[in-house]
């Protein structure tokens, strides 16, 4: 999932989902994205796999002892780690409901714009459900790409688009 701040709308540009992808080639794939199609200055991965969070960071220049990084950040009471680092592991434990309001703010303001090409993302909207700020998986179709949505909009606020 990548997103932009264009036209005065928060643009999807690249919505893309893989059937059991194999882990070099998703790498592989990422960089790609990231350094050469797109030049993205950003990149929000789901920490729970921390070996694509190391392999994207040694790929990307980013500093592969993370934990240590955030563990350093914690201490010092620094809020986010997005500052000091270009691929940001992202803990969907504690975040979740945080990044589903967000996105669902973002999209009822009408802020987001996605181009009808990118269906499965569409549909992934639209039978996206929740209970208490919860996503409920089973009830929503394509609900990885759903989730990588979220971790996009991460990098935004209402307030000001960073």
């Amino acid at each position: 999932m990548i997103t932009q701040i264009a036209n005065g709308r928060l643009e999807v540009v690249y919505a893309e989902e893989f059937e059991r992808p194999d882990f070099v080639e998703m790498v592989d794939t990422a960089v790609e994205l990231v350094k050469y199609q797109y030049n993205i200055n950003k990149v929000y991965v789901d920490s729970s796999n921390p070996a694509i969070v190391t392999a994207l960071k040694a790929a990307l220049g980013d500093r592969t002892d993370y934990n240590k990084q955030m563990e350093y950040l914690r201490a010092h009471r620094v809020a986010t780690p997005d500052r000091w680092m270009n691929v940001v592991p992202v803990s969907f434990h504690a975040e979740h409901k945080e990044m589903l309001g967000n996105a669902k703010m973002l999209l009822e303001k009408g802020i987001v714009a996605i181009n009808p090409v990118f269906s499965k993302l569409i549909t992934s909207l639209r039978t996206a459900t929740e209970l208490e700020g919860t996503l409920i998986k089973a009830d929503t179709l394509h609900n990885d790409l759903f989730d990588a949505f979220r971790l996009s909009l991460k990098y935004y606020s209402i307030e000001q688009p960073r």
